[in-house]
């Protein structure tokens, strides 16, 4: 009896202690990621930016990742982010905690156009357009980026 309790336990302790598990993770996705942050005070007014760039390689593919903070008229600021990779590039904007995400359908050299359904969002230089229905807000890239 003496010896089974110390054979189960022996094979407990090795069954326990012997397993390591992997932390290398998937060799073939490298993440590249840079962030900047930056508060600035000029004439009284403070100008914050944010920019994320990201790349996720995953052998023959890659997906690419842009997030900008843009800042609408009336002052409030939403993130865009810009993805791109083999099968689709699409645009995500997010404001008041809610995020649209919209499929590129149309593109030239300094901008682009996002739809899907009654949703519209023209992306030209700096400037953001969305259109829904009546409604038109448009966004400019906070300063500095």
């Amino acid at each position: 009896m003496k010896k089974s309790v110390l054979i189960i336990s022996s094979v407990a302790f090795l069954a326990i202690f012997s397993c390591k598990k992997s932390t290398d993770g998937n060799k073939n996705v490298i993440v590249e990621e840079n962030v900047t942050e930056n508060v600035s005070n000029n004439n009284g007014k403070v100008d914050s930016t944010y920019a994320a760039e990201k790349t996720v390689k995953n052998g023959d593919s890659q997906v690419q990742e842009y997030t900008y903070r843009y800042v609408a008229d009336d002052g409030s600021s939403a993130l865009v982010t810009f993805k791109n990779s083999d099968k689709e590039n699409t645009i995500s904007i997010k404001s008041n905690n809610k995020t649209i995400t919209l499929p590129q359908k149309e593109a030239w050299a300094k901008g682009a156009i996002y739809s899907d359904g009654n949703i519209e969002v023209k992306s030209a230089g700096d400037n953001i357009t969305i259109t829904q229905g009546n409604a038109v807000i448009s966004l400019k890239k906070a300063r500095g980026q």
